[in-house]
């Protein structure tokens, strides 16, 4: 069974909790998001940040949900997602990002592109937003949306993303922080999606996560900020018996996002 809610709702609802513009061609946002940021603030964000860990399959949290501890603990909702196809980085993140399908976006195969749509990045900065992403250097999320009115932070490895990461959480100059972790997806290709090193990984992901929810409670107390952990697409063993993605099965489409929403003090 496939989730029911799509990857198109998540640019729409950044936005309406933020009290923002909407990119233009986005979907509709996520009420169970609206009504439990709105529950928690009483009134819209100030402050977001979105994490986003490469592959994360829903199955992942499913099996091994203690593991996740550290992310349920630091948030009040789970939304179960379906990722868009071709269920490859670029493509899922370029729809994650502008809320529009595929086709709409541009990016309908694994190619890094600039996206010439609006995007949330767009909208927000009409908005009076400021934004930073941190990501990998030459990932797709550094690649796809180049060239917005936006601060980029261009880091050798998930590591040194974290890190620029916190160092401007701790700064509290920015009104949504946009941050772009691979070490997972990196492992299962060369390995399967459960091999020592992807689950170390994925540990390593859950942690950042923590390190950074718990840095916005600390440095964005004059904020009613909003945290997001948000996967773009999930991953199978291939017939090589590698881990792989990209195709319309449950493994690769469906994931689960967490948002937690912190009143300022």
């Amino acid at each position: 069974m496939m989730n029911s809610i799509s990857m198109t709702r998540l640019a729409a609802t950044i936005s309406s909790v933020m009290g923002a513009e909407a990119p233009k061609q986005a979907d509709r946002p996520i009420p169970h998001v609206e009504k439990m940021v709105e529950r928690v603030l009483g009134k819209k964000a100030d402050r977001v940040m979105i994490y986003n860990p490469d592959a994360l399959a829903m199955y992942l949290y499913q099996k091994y949900t203690e593991e996740f501890l550290p992310v349920t603990e630091r948030v009040q909702l789970e939304v179960p997602m379906a990722t868009v196809m071709p269920a490859v980085t670029p493509v899922c993140f370029g729809t994650m990002y502008t809320g529009a399908l595929p086709k709409v976006h541009g990016i309908q195969e694994y190619a890094k592109p600039v996206i010439q749509i609006d995007s949330l990045f767009d909208a927000l900065a009409r908005s009076g937003k400021k934004v930073a992403l941190v990501a990998v250097e030459d990932s797709s999320m550094a690649l796809i949306f180049a060239g917005r009115e936006i601060d980029y932070f261009l880091e050798k490895d998930d590591a040194a993303v974290v890190e620029k990461a916190l160092e401007l959480i701790e700064k509290d100059e920015y009104d949504l922080i946009s941050v772009y972790n691979q070490e997972y997806d990196d492992y299962i290709h060369d390995e399967t999606p459960e091999s020592e090193n992807a689950l170390m990984a994925m540990k390593h992901h859950i942690d950042a996560f923590a390190q950074l929810a718990d840095a916005v409670k600390e440095h964005w107390t004059n904020h009613d900020s909003v945290v997001c952990m948000a996967t773009d697409h999930g991953t199978h063993i291939n017939w090589e018996g590698f881990g792989d993605h990209g195709e319309f099965i449950e493994d690769d489409i469906n994931v689960i996002h967490f948002y937690g929403a912190y009143p300022k003090k």
